[in-house]
């Protein structure tokens, strides 16, 4: 498959892309930093399957259309696009600033519709294709001390449920994966000393693995993720989801 991804530089987005590439799916990776992006390509390309890349902001409409346009050139067409680039920031409505709000709701939402708008045409042209949207556990549960994150993952999965019923006439898969606690240092904040327990990125990655390999006259439009252990409780109190 031809498979695009976004926020794939590092944590979920990094690990989704080993593991798709050890599948040997022909890849394009979407994130800010170039230079990240070259060695992650360089390293997980398969003979047969090449891993492209692009460097751009999703916050900007016109940059995320011109590089994801680009992508789809080089890889010969798309099959499915993984909308993973998330913004966390964990602090309750007391401490957020404005422009900290500001930064997920422009990554987290406005960054994954312009995606989306993007490869739609292609996927409904062809009719076939799947769109899968990294929210969180986050997105279906409250999130106490982080309001403004959980309200980028809420509108990430209520955007997620109602395209599926938009878009599945026209043979257009739509899923929405909810990780738990992800052992990667962009949803970390630096207090803990073990994540040993926490779902590993390149986990995220075999859950989209399964839903992309289901029939064609199906669909798993939702996948919850949790760790099976629970943090030791000599450790620093961390939220368990």
């Amino acid at each position: 498959m031809k498979i695009i991804i976004t926020g794939a530089s590092k944590g979920i987005g990094r690990g989704i892309a080993v593991e798709l590439a050890r599948h040997g799916h022909s890849l394009g990776l979407l994130a800010r930093s170039k230079d990240v992006l070259a060695e992650l390509s360089e390293s997980i390309k398969q003979p047969g399957a090449p891993c492209y890349y692009a460097a751009c902001d999703l916050r900007s409409p016109e940059a995320t259309n011109t590089a994801i346009e680009e992508l789809i050139a080089e890889l010969g067409g798309i099959d499915a696009l993984i909308n993973n680039a998330g913004l966390v920031i964990r602090k309750d409505i007391f401490e957020l600033p404005v422009d900290e709000w500001n930064a997920m709701i422009e990554t987290n939402v406005n960054g994954l519709f312009y995606a989306t708008r993007t490869v739609l045409p292609h996927l409904k042209q062809q009719g076939s294709g799947h769109i899968i949207n990294i929210s969180s556990i986050s997105g279906r549960l409250p999130l106490p001390g982080g309001s403004g994150y959980a309200a980028s993952k809420y509108a990430v999965t209520g955007f997620s449920e109602s395209l599926f019923f938009e878009v599945r006439d026209h043979g257009i898969k739509v899923t929405t994966i909810f990780p738990g606690s992800v052992g990667s240092d962009s949803h970390s904040d630096g207090t803990e000393t073990e994540t040993s327990w926490k779902i590993r990125p390149e986990e995220v990655g075999a859950a989209c693995q399964s839903v992309l390999a289901t029939s064609p006259s199906n669909c798993i439009s939702r996948v919850e993720i949790r760790p099976l252990r629970k943090p030791d409780c000599t450790q620093p109190k961390t939220r368990t989801t």
